[in-house]
């Protein structure tokens, strides 16, 4: 094979601080955008981010060129950053730790999936305990 090809797909899932209800309808949609630009910025491909207000889930297809701790510190930190100028605070904090999963390419549409659908998901009990724990 002349030429790389990578399939690496993470689900990856942080928490806030103290799982505080602190990601907001108000502010919601422009996290997730923040996060998806974040994400190609760093030469990720998002492929689905949602969540609820105490955590966010993210898909991204990610590259052999950057660790799953860079990731993630590339993705909380300037996060919160953002929700901080956004809001005029400094109320917002992510949790120290996160999760990280790998997803096999077969399996990306159902995480996808279970990912868009995360208020559903909550609203009828039909969570994934490994997923969300």
């Amino acid at each position: 094979m002349s030429r790389n090809n990578l399939q690496l797909y993470i689900h990856l899932v942080f928490v806030t601080k103290y799982r505080d209800y602190l990601i907001t309808d108000r502010f919601e949609k422009q996290l997730h955008q923040f996060l998806w630009n974040k994400s190609l910025e760093l030469e990720l491909t998002p492929l689905m981010i949602n969540g609820m207000q105490d955590h966010i889930h993210l898909l991204l297809k990610i590259t052999s060129t950057i660790t799953m701790g860079s990731v993630v510190k590339n993705l909380k930190a300037p996060s919160s950053r953002f929700l901080n100028e956004l809001t005029q605070s400094d109320f917002f904090e992510w949790s120290r730790g996160y999760g990280a999963f790998t997803v096999s390419k077969k399996d990306v549409s159902f995480i996808a999936e279970y990912i868009r659908n995360q208020k559903t998901h909550h609203d009828k009990g039909t969570v994934n305990p490994e997923l969300e724990n």
